[in-house]
């Protein structure tokens, strides 16, 4: 998608341009060129990965590099056509609930499970959930292809994953987030199996009865799950999101179906999570997390914590959801939570030769942006290591998490002493009590 982007840049300025693509991202490029009112765009297929082609077929791939570059644009070529969105009718169907449901499925607008179906009463039920008109644009940035959602497609995905009217608040600042977080755009595209956990914060947990202790991050809470499933039938339906076209994940991950729960605020020792991020305890909030493909299991002693996430792949992040109690010993010890932040990501060492071998290409990049942010100091806080990190010994200890991107989080009855690992990045925030 990005690759596209910048071909089209190329091009647009006059210089001839062609995008090498391989096999399985065709139908990506595909959209994003018919998306830019680029359809047209010279393209050259190759095999996957393009990084394993052998010496031998060079000679059959480079000749239509050639061409693509040397022959002269065709008049259609030099003036693209502005994208024009399709436009559907307000009524999609009519008929039994079989019916309903065979024809969403076969028009991939459902994650493979029934839906409810979303109609006129239906949605205009889940409409009383705000005071807000239906015509009001939520976000311009709806990914994977930022497309615009008002309030009214919000409360159609509503209905469709089950949710209450009372819910739309919630939902609403979903999509607020998503718009406004960074890297969803690429990673609800990636061939890494991210999913996107959402956390509620502040009073609209209880108001709306969701599960912050027992199997709360499991089945059996109807807040949980469905607005969980929300994001996942938004991403797809209000997103433009479909496996294989241009969501790449190569194995998926179940939490990518849903994945919501509250915080325990009442068991929790600690200041709850949006107040951590500088909210006021009486507001609302929703927390979009990206990632979590890697999870480490149930012990909460910090060392044990620390030494496994220094084995995750990336270090994009690290989110510790601890039961209440040991978040409750941890306390009685004198930990505050940032104490315990700290600790895991001062704990979390290795060597800069083995974390160069575990990161592979992640690490390149890295560099690359190390190497920039030198020559643009005011930028610096986008890196992610130290800034003399380049000039460090392979044998130099360093640490792959910065403290800022370690996060805690209460979840859980109480009924053992667990903690769930998680790799993690930063979240995108968004307030509830704006969209009531």
């Amino acid at each position: 998608m990005w690759g596209a982007h910048w071909t089209i840049g190329l091009e647009k300025r006059g210089i001839p341009s062609v995008y090498v693509v391989d096999e399985p991202f065709v139908e990506d490029v595909k959209i994003t060129l018919e998306k830019e009112g680029m359809p047209s765009l010279r393209t050259v297929v190759v095999p996957h990965p393009c990084g394993d082609i052998p010496d031998e077929q060079y000679p059959e791939i480079i000749p239509r590099l050639v061409d693509a570059l040397t022959v002269l644009l065709s008049e259609k070529e030099k003036q693209p056509a502005e994208a024009v969105p399709k436009k559907m009718g307000r009524m999609a169907i009519a008929g039994t609930l079989d019916e309903v449901q065979n024809y969403f499925y076969e028009h991939r607008w459902s994650d493979g499970l029934p839906i409810v179906p979303p109609t006129e009463e239906k949605v205009q039920e889940m409409l009383q959930g705000t005071s807000h008109a239906p015509d009001e644009i939520v976000t311009t940035k709806m990914w994977p292809e930022s497309w615009t959602v008002t309030i009214e497609k919000v409360a159609i995905v509503g209905v469709m994953a089950g949710c209450r009217p009372n819910y739309l608040p919630v939902l609403l600042a979903i999509v607020e987030a998503w718009g406004n977080g960074q890297h969803f755009e690429s990673t609800c595209r990636s061939t890494t199996s991210f999913a996107f956990p959402i956390l509620v914060n502040g009073p609209v947990r209880n108001e709306i009865e969701m599960n912050a202790a027992n199997n709360a991050l499991g089945p059996g809470n109807r807040a949980n799950a469905t607005i969980g499933r929300f994001l996942r039938l938004a991403i797809i339906n209000l997103g433009g999101s479909w496996p294989g076209i241009n969501d790449m994940s190569s194995q998926g991950n179940p939490a990518k179906y849903s994945f919501c729960f509250s915080e325990n605020e009442e068991k929790s020792p600690w200041e709850p999570f949006h107040v951590s991020m500088g909210y006021k305890p009486e507001e609302s909030t929703v927390s979009i997390f990206n990632g979590c493909w890697t999870h480490l299991g149930n012990w909460p002693q910090l060392d044990r914590i620390a030494q496994g996430v220094v084995a995750y792949t990336i270090a994009q992040g690290v989110l510790v959801l601890f039961d209440p109690l040991p978040a409750k010993e941890l306390a009685e010890r004198g930990m505050s939570k940032q104490d315990v932040e700290d600790y895991i990501a001062t704990q979390a060492i290795t060597t800069k030769k083995d974390i160069r071998y575990k990161q592979g290409h992640y690490y390149d990049d890295t560099i690359r942006a190390v190497q920039w942010a030198k020559s643009n100091p005011s930028q610096g806080q986008i890196v992610r290591w130290p800034m003399n990190f380049l000039e460090l010994p392979d044998d130099a200890v360093v640490h792959p998490y910065p403290r800022e991107i370690v996060k805690v989080i209460v979840v859980g009855g109480g009924t053992n002493s667990f903690a769930q690992t998680w790799l993690a990045s930063l979240p995108s925030m968004a307030g509830v009590d704006k969209w009531r």
